[in-house]
């Protein structure tokens, strides 16, 4: 008996033993991983102050080596805080982190400014950046206002006036002349047809091309027939490895039988497709002539003229760094919808290459092309995809619009909105629908929210956000947007760090050291440990609810006072004040290189 009672309180201990290991052993996974929190966060931040810069790269070097990336590697100024509250109003863009932009406003509110502002920053090395490793860029550019006697060049290529960046315009064969006088002022610039090489082709490219997302209702019987040979094709393409043979796509469509009210509509969509393709392989066989040969000297000729033989290059090279393609489509023959489709082939070839080199995508005047339309949403479709797998392609999203209303699921996705002056209700309304700094619920925090800056910037540094002391938020942000000056704006970024707490000792530094501790203090999982209601080197048991005899019920790690590591988990713990619902209202900087958006006056 008396062994049994040994036996049963061994047996016991034992099994409290485990248990306890096993609480121990679960809250480790349970903890925030300190790496990830101090530098993942901070490094992807899209917008940041000096103040928190300092704050970083002071921390950082405390830490003696134990994290091999630098923070804020690249990053270039963007604007200064017109707020009046800060020392020191920079505000920094970071080039490092892939991120996603919308800039809306009015005409000649200053919305291109602030978008080649940003290509500066991703493109040139200049005094205003620091810039190791250039990004290398594409701009979509459509004007509905191109004639022979008139139009104006793209804002972006306005930066070949700087002689370090290379800038390739891309235009429609129907345009190309009056492209070339176009952009004739402007120095060191390449004009080239965008031509599509048929291997660029796969089956849903040549779907988009011929706007079969278009047809509304039911779909034509040809279409039918488009995309049963499609299929085979590719079935064909993946047994023997090839790419796709625009040539034997058109055989395999004159051996349909089609009535001729049949073949006018897929004629008029195959023209479409074959003046953007390179003509030797577009020609290559006439379904609707199968006995007449290719001209000859035709494709003599165009070989002759320089790269209409072969279709544009999108493989990126170590030297294309710092180059920027400008995909113009203005002209009177190039549709909107068909410059969606184009413009959202060249993203994804942009984007399918090797990703060495950082990438910047920037949609210019987006409004003039973006509309209802199933082109417009596939290409709408295209960008969200990138902005959500913008971390794995090395990408940065920009889309300037006069309208914030083209996407309201573009808005939904972009980590930093730039509000530049405009004067249409509904717009505010789109705003406040999709902006947390904007919405309802901005207004319910707006005191608690404003009681904890005003503390936050007082006892720290950085930059005061706005102060809006109305209920009415959308009421007051909507007064100050239509009396925003030209180049100023209101900027939403609720990951935005913009200032650092000094009422907590070295808060961030000893937040970084956290993560240096090995010995002792480290799980499998890189989290730090701190033992929740268990003293070091303490007998006692726990229960199956985790209680201790005389200490707390271990469930009551959830309260924020007995939560294992408490003191590194509340809101701003890590000594930097984030932006949140709250707003800045800036200035944007000047350009570094040759501003060409200025408004043409009257003499």
């Amino acid at each position: 008996s008396a062994d049994g009672t040994h036996a049963s309180a061994l047996s016991n201990g034992i099994g409290s033993l485990t248990i306890r290991n096993d609480i121990r052993t679960h809250l480790e996974y349970l903890q925030k991983d300190s790496r990830v929190k101090s530098f993942s966060d901070v490094n992807t931040t899209p917008i940041f102050t000096e103040a928190v810069r300092r704050e970083v790269l002071r921390s950082s070097a405390n830490l003696k080596g134990n994290h091999n990336k630098t923070p804020f590697s690249q990053y270039g100024l963007l604007a200064g805080d017109i707020n009046g509250q800060s020392a020191d109003p920079r505000i920094f863009f970071n080039v490092s982190a892939p991120s996603s932009t919308f800039i809306c406003g009015s005409q000649g509110s200053g919305k291109s400014h602030s978008l080649n502002c940003l290509l500066e920053n991703c493109l040139i090395p200049c005094r205003v950046n620091a810039l190791p490793s250039p990004l290398t860029g594409v701009v979509f550019h459509y004007d509905t206002f191109a004639s022979d006697t008139g139009g104006s060049p793209c804002e972006a290529a306005f930066l070949s006036s700087n002689p370090d960046i290379k800038v390739r315009v891309l235009c429609a064969p129907t345009n190309i002349a009056q492209i070339k006088r176009i952009y004739a002022k402007l120095p060191r610039i390449t004009i080239e047809e965008l031509r599509i090489n048929e291997s660029d082709l796969n089956t849903q490219r040549m779907l988009g091309l011929m706007a079969v997302q278009s047809i509304q209702g039911t779909m034509p019987l040809y279409l039918h027939v488009v995309i049963r040979i499609l299929r085979e094709l590719r079935i064909e393409q993946q047994t023997k490895a090839t790419t796709f043979d625009y040539g034997r796509f058109k055989q395999m469509l004159n051996a349909e039988t089609m009535t001729e009210g049949q073949l006018a509509p897929l004629r008029q969509r195959l023209e479409t497709l074959e003046s953007f393709m390179v003509q030797k392989q577009a020609k290559s066989y006439d379904m609707f002539n199968p006995s007449k040969k290719p001209n000859g000297q035709a494709t003599k000729d165009k070989e002759k003229n320089g790269k209409q033989g072969i279709g544009n290059s999108w493989a990126p090279k170590l030297k294309q760094a710092k180059h920027l393609t400008v995909v113009d489509l203005s002209c009177p023959c190039v549709t909107p919808e068909m410059a969606c489709s184009l413009f959202g082939i060249c993203l994804s070839l942009f984007l399918e290459q090797e990703s060495s080199i950082g990438r910047v995508v920037a949609l210019d005047e987006a409004h003039k092309y973006m509309n209802d339309s199933a082109e417009c949403q596939s290409l709408t479709d295209a960008l969200l995809s990138t902005i959500r797998l913008q971390r794995h392609v090395a990408a940065r999203i920009l889309i300037s619009t006069q309208e914030p209303t083209i996407s309201p699921r573009l808005l939904d996705l972009c980590s930093v909105t730039i509000v530049h002056r405009f004067t249409s209700p509904d717009w505010m309304d789109a705003l406040k629908k999709h902006l947390a700094g904007a919405s309802r619920w901005a207004e319910k925090l707006n005191d608690y929210d404003t009681n904890n800056a005003e503390e936050d910037i007082q006892k720290g540094s950085g930059i005061q956000p706005l102060i809006l002391r109305n209920t009415d938020i959308t009421a007051s942000l909507f007064a100050l947007i239509v009396t925003l000056e030209t180049g100023e704006a209101l900027l939403f970024a609720p990951s935005a760090v913009i200032g650092v707490k000094k009422n907590i000792k070295s808060a961030f530094s000893s937040y970084m050291k956290e993560d240096a501790v090995k010995e002792g203090s480290q799980s499998g999982c890189g989290c730090f440990v701190k033992e929740p209601g268990i003293s070091r080197g303490s007998a006692q048991s726990a229960d199956m609810n985790g209680s201790e005899h005389g200490k707390t019920k271990g469930n009551d790690w959830k309260n924020n006072s007995n939560r294992p590591g408490h003191e590194l988990t509340r809101l701003h713990d890590d000594g930097l004040i984030r932006l949140g619902p709250r707003v800045l209202m800036v200035r944007i900087r000047k350009r570094v290189t040759t501003d060409g958006g200025r408004s043409i006056m009257a003499s």
